[in-house]
């Protein structure tokens, strides 16, 4: 490859580490910029447009890609806990129920299940069985 070509693939992957970015791949892809900038300029040629704009934008990419490294790590660590890795944390399910929901096989006076996350007929289950 000439380094007329190398100017271009500098300004391409530039582009791509910039636009790449929030995807954390603008660091690779900002490194091989400026690789292929410093391979454009070998042999005592000029810094050609191309590449001077590649490598500007190659080291914004990586100066993005890094805050957004950044940015995603404080939204881990900050982030509220919703509930469900309670649910994922415990080795079998069920505790998790009688954690939220408690003894659901508990009657009142009216032999009706109580804490029940649903409506429970025993007529209709009494006819299913009978089936």
């Amino acid at each position: 490859m000439n380094e007329e070509q190398y100017s271009v693939a500098c300004l391409i992957v530039g582009i791509l580490s910039c636009v790449l970015c929030c995807m954390c791949l603008g660091l690779p892809l900002g490194i091989v910029g400026i690789v292929l900038f410093v391979l454009s300029t070998r042999n005592g040629h000029g810094i050609d447009v191309k590449a001077g704009v590649g490598l500007a934008l190659s080291i914004l990419g990586v100066i993005l890609s890094i805050v957004m490294v950044f940015i995603i790590i404080i939204g881990w660590l900050f982030s509220e806990d919703n509930g469900y890795s309670s649910y994922r944390d415990n080795s079998n399910p069920f505790e998790y129920f009688i954690e939220e929901y408690g003894d659901s096989l508990e009657f009142d006076d009216s032999d009706e299940y109580q804490n029940l996350p649903y409506y429970f007929d025993e007529n209709k289950d009494a006819q299913i069985n009978e089936l």
